[in-house]
């Protein structure tokens, strides 16, 4: 920026020589790189073509948990494993704090990815191969996928989404035959819970409950920050939590409540009531579950 007032007519003066050759090398530069531009994303098959719709996201949650009830094949640490059909539509949710389902894909097949967030902006991060989106809540990326590579690739969230990101981590197994399940671990996949139909007359019996209710865990992504092996880095851990007494804040105040079924659902509904101390710093969206799937899961939770 000049310190001085440019002198009258200094627009209609005759360009330099120089100043010309300049604005000729950066007008060429431009157009070259402008060119390249297009040409390496056509042929140098570094970016993925894209198709972004809207979308909502309670929408885009039962498509997705529509889609992993038909493709799952197993579980792995409460993350529903799906096994798609080459030329098939897939679907990735990113929430608080993980990526669902794992895929498992065959190589040199073509797949339709559909990635959304169910609550903040992620970043769809493909490690190793370092393949990069931003995905937003309402907003339904669709991606062109073509494996080419065997192994094992993991999802990672770039955008700093709270508390839990440092565990957000999802995975991708490209595979061939059925043999190469062996060396990632999935050649003796934990059964996943069977679905049981909705428009059965007859009551669900308590085991039907408990399997409803481990399925709500994972699909839910309760699974997420509640564990069930003891652990609470993020939240309270489901483990030996029924019949317990629990120390919460409400209002601002330090109580002693027993965990029971009416606390359990009051934590669903409406979770920012009674926080457990200790985690008064950690976020817990509103659950939208009926009834019955509250009480499926509270069958589930007891059975811990």
């Amino acid at each position: 920026m000049s310190l001085f007032s440019p002198s009258e007519d200094w627009y209609y003066k005759k360009v330099s020589k120089d100043e010309k050759m300049w604005i000729l090398i950066s007008l060429v530069l431009c157009l070259t790189l402008f060119v390249w531009m297009v040409l390496w994303h056509v042929y140098g098959k570094q970016n993925t073509s894209d198709l972004t719709y809207r979308t909502s996201t309670a929408e885009f949650t039962k498509l997705s948990e529509a889609y992993i009830k038909i493709n799952m094949v197993g579980m792995d640490n409460g993350v529903p494993i799906v096994r798609p059909k080459p030329n098939s539509d897939v679907f990735v949710l990113a929430e608080m704090w993980r990526w669902s389902p794992i895929l498992i894909l065959e190589k040199d097949q073509k797949y339709k990815l559909h990635i959304s967030s169910k609550d903040v902006m992620h970043g769809f991060s493909l490690q190793p191969v370092n393949m990069n989106f931003q995905v937003y809540p309402d907003y339904d990326y669709v991606l062109t996928f073509v494996p080419t590579e065997l192994g094992e690739y993991k999802v990672i969230c770039n955008e700093y989404c709270g508390i839990g990101h440092h565990t957000m981590i999802g995975k991708i197994v490209v595979i061939e035959k059925d043999s190469d399940l062996k060396q990632y671990g999935y050649d003796n996949l934990k059964k996943a819970p069977e679905v049981i139909t909705t428009n059965r007359t007859a009551p669900l019996t308590e085991a039907e409950m408990v399997l409803m209710g481990e399925q709500i865990y994972n699909l839910k992504g309760c699974v997420g920050c509640h564990k069930t092996d003891g652990t609470s880095q993020l939240a309270p851990s489901w483990k030996g939590l029924f019949g317990k007494d629990e120390k919460v804040v409400e209002n601002g105040n330090i109580t002693s409540v027993k965990v029971d079924e009416d606390y359990i659902k009051e934590s669903i509904t409406d979770p920012k009531q009674k926080v457990t101390v200790g985690f008064e710093k950690v976020p817990m969206p509103a659950i939208p579950l009926t009834d019955d799937e509250i009480a499926q899961v509270i069958s589930y939770i007891k059975t811990l």
